[in-house]
């Protein structure tokens, strides 16, 4: 039932997630962070099961940061998620994470991207993208109103549209959605979109 997406404009990149920890029918927890920041300028968005989740999104964070250490320059978003579709590819061989991934970044020489990595390694430069259920709507609201060019308040307008298109018609809707953004003045937290407090969860 999860929700992940994700747009480039001008000079930034946005990436929405869903909160919700699930299993089964039961709602775990309602303020499960998504979106993890990878290092300065890069975000990382990924949908799938749990523990896959969260260990292959620390791993890449760790090997990135290990490479910037060891070469005293950072990777730069391609090479980025080159590295995490590589992973992918090897571990598919072995034991498969069940992790689909939307990879934001910012380069000052070639400005923001987003990249499109799915669990069976197919890796896509994109404008725009999704995956889980909510795709199907957010897919659809994107083709019919994003933009090249969009200045971030245009972009924060469509994420709202495409969050108030899920609630209003996935059948299993998450409530609550955390907003990030990357671009030259690093990655961060932007704003939260809930309809459910944390606490009363």
């Amino acid at each position: 039932m999860e929700c992940v997406f994700g747009l480039v404009g001008n000079d930034y990149a946005i990436v929405v997630a869903d909160t919700s920890a699930v299993h089964s029918i039961l709602v775990h927890k309602s303020n499960e962070d998504k979106i993890m920041v990878l290092d300065s300028h890069k975000l990382v968005a990924a949908s799938g099961e749990p523990g896959d989740r969260v260990q292959f999104t620390e791993y890449i964070q760790k090997n990135v940061a290990l490479y910037q250490f060891r070469n005293g320059i950072p990777l730069t978003t391609a090479a980025a998620a080159n590295f995490t579709r590589g992973e992918l590819a090897t571990a598919l061989r072995k034991n498969p994470y069940q992790v689909n991934v939307l990879m934001a970044g910012y380069d000052k020489e070639i400005g923001p991207s987003l990249y499109y990595i799915d669990y069976i390694a197919t890796l896509h430069k994109v404008d725009r993208g999704a995956f889980g259920y909510g795709s199907y709507f957010c897919l659809a609201m994107m083709d019919r109103h994003y933009h090249s060019g969009m200045t971030v308040e245009e972009a924060i307008d469509l994420v709202d549209k495409c969050i108030l298109e899920i609630r209003s018609r996935l059948v299993v809707a998450p409530p609550n959605f955390v907003i990030k953004i990357v671009d030259k003045d690093g990655a961060r937290e932007y704003a939260w979109r809930e309809s459910v407090k944390p606490d009363a969860a």
